[in-house]
């Protein structure tokens, strides 16, 4: 949440969402989420820049250009799934980011499409 906060100095109910998100991006980089990236740059907008820059831009070029060398590369579906995830999670604009409920739903279902909020049969 901290990130986000630091941006736009305002906190709502998907700040967690956005934490959530840098934290995905943690694991399938392996970077801190502040440091060695340069100046004033944090690991959403590292990950943003080198998909950005690449010359194929499918979700799999996208996920190996900036996953750990140290993770196994398959199951590739599902770090493509786990990317997709976290970069929904860390949209800038918060209303366009998934529910914390949305989230659970693409975690749980790696090959069903992005939930509509009224889609979600998860209960807690």
């Amino acid at each position: 949440m901290f990130a986000e906060y630091a941006y736009t100095l305002r906190v709502d109910e998907k700040s967690d969402v956005y934490s959530f998100g840098v934290v995905l991006l943690e694991l399938i980089t392996g970077r801190r989420p502040v440091g060695g990236f340069g100046d004033g740059v944090d690991i959403v907008h590292w990950v943003r820049k080198v998909t950005a820059e690449l010359p194929d831009n499918s979700d799999t070029a996208a996920v190996l250009a900036v996953a750990d060398r140290r993770l196994t590369p398959e199951p590739g579906a599902l770090m493509v799934n786990l990317d997709k995830v976290a970069r929904a999670c860390v949209e800038e604009a918060s209303t366009a980011r998934p529910t914390m409920r949305e989230v659970v739903h693409m975690l749980s279902n790696p090959n069903s499409a992005q939930p509509n909020s009224g889609d979600l049969l998860v209960t807690f």
